[in-house]
């Protein structure tokens, strides 16, 4: 990767780590209103907006894997290279936490906090869509797997990939807002017509405007922003929906501009042992297995509906789950990860 590329990726590091906190943040309280019977709203709100994180890792993948892969296009095996890397990418983290979970949840079902397990061993297994997988959290890598795999038709034909892309998109509007097929299952079709690809998609149009060094005024870009959040803030706070999936669109709007605005006009080069960079390098490490640890160590605690120690409590997760994901990091998506790319040449 050219250090052109670079320039762009280090500070969206630091927001894939805000945004893997944010998600263990939603997942532990979450937990701890349950387990502790905690009844402030205001608890309830902050955890609530941790899932938007998954919003933004949406945004920010589709924008990445079209950046980077415009780079690549002219190199020799590109096509090849770039199934390749997705693949590793996807199931060298996924594959040792994801089996064991689904191991356990089949033999012990009591270890989920679920009132029943309905999971697709397929699904579980090979990540693709046919109903849910095991291990919960492993529903985005669903998403995941299909752009990538959808998205790699420009490597064939960029105009093919645009048809394809204008077809997509009136077929999700269409069975999101006209016919409004509305099912929770993962499976293709549900996975494939999902309002969630809109937020690849906003991605993908974002890498589009930066490759073609589009600038708008940033006073402008940065007030909308702020207005925007603070709208969908409000939104929020009073449980307003707008229609069907306005908030998630919302937040993919402002992952969209903070995105723009950081990688157009703040692009500082950042040390690797900067904490926060080396949270957001382990960001998938630290989403993979966050879940199993923030209910190991709530349970560890006495129960208690004291605002402090709950609080205490999260404090604790949120650092172990950042230092365990960095540890799982350099195991599964530093060493095993490069021995396979050695290997297959890639």
């Amino acid at each position: 990767m050219s250090s052109k590329e670079n320039k762009y990726l280090d500070i969206l590091q630091i927001f894939r780590g805000f945004a893997a906190l944010m998600v263990v943040v939603h997942h532990t309280l979450g937990a701890l209103v349950y387990y502790n019977n905690i009844d402030y709203y205001f608890v309830k709100f902050i955890g609530d907006l941790g899932k938007y994180g998954v919003d933004f890792f949406f945004v920010l993948s589709g924008f990445i894997i079209a950046f980077t892969s415009y780079y690549k296009y002219n190199k020799p095996l590109a096509y090849r290279k770039y199934i390749i890397n997705r693949a590793l990418r996807i199931y060298v983290p996924y594959i040792p936490i994801g089996y064991l979970m689904l191991f356990l949840y089949a033999n012990y079902p009591e270890l989920s906090n679920a009132s029943q397990l309905d999971f697709s061993y397929l699904t579980s297994l090979t990540l693709l869509p046919d109903g849910f997988p095991a291990y919960g959290v492993a529903w985005t890598l669903i998403f995941e797997l299909m752009f990538y795999f959808l998205f790699s038709l420009t490597f064939i034909s960029k105009k093919l990939w645009n048809w394809f892309l204008i077809i997509w998109l009136i077929l999700i509007l269409k069975n999101n807002f006209i016919t409004d097929v509305v099912s929770n299952q993962k499976t293709f079709q549900n996975v494939f017509l999902s309002l969630y690809n809109l937020e690849f998609m906003l991605g993908y149009l974002l890498s589009i405007l930066i490759i073609r060094k589009v600038k708008w005024n940033y006073m402008f870009v940065g007030t909308l922003f702020i207005v925007f959040t603070l709208f969908s803030l409000v939104l929020k706070y009073y449980n307003i929906i707008l229609f069907k999936f306005s908030d998630h669109i919302f937040v993919g709007i402002n992952s969209f501009l903070l995105i723009y605005i950081s990688v157009t006009y703040f692009n500082p080069k950042l040390n690797e042992r900067n904490v926060f960079m080396m949270i957001g390098n382990a960001t998938y490490s630290i989403y993979l297995i966050h879940d199993p640890l923030k209910t190991l160590i709530i349970r560890l605690f006495p129960s208690t509906n004291s605002l402090i120690l709950n609080f205490l409590i999260l404090t604790v997760v949120l650092i172990i789950c950042s230092i365990a994901g960095y540890i799982y990091y350099l195991i599964f998506e530093k060493y095993i990860m490069n021995k396979f790319k050695k290997t297959l040449g890639v």
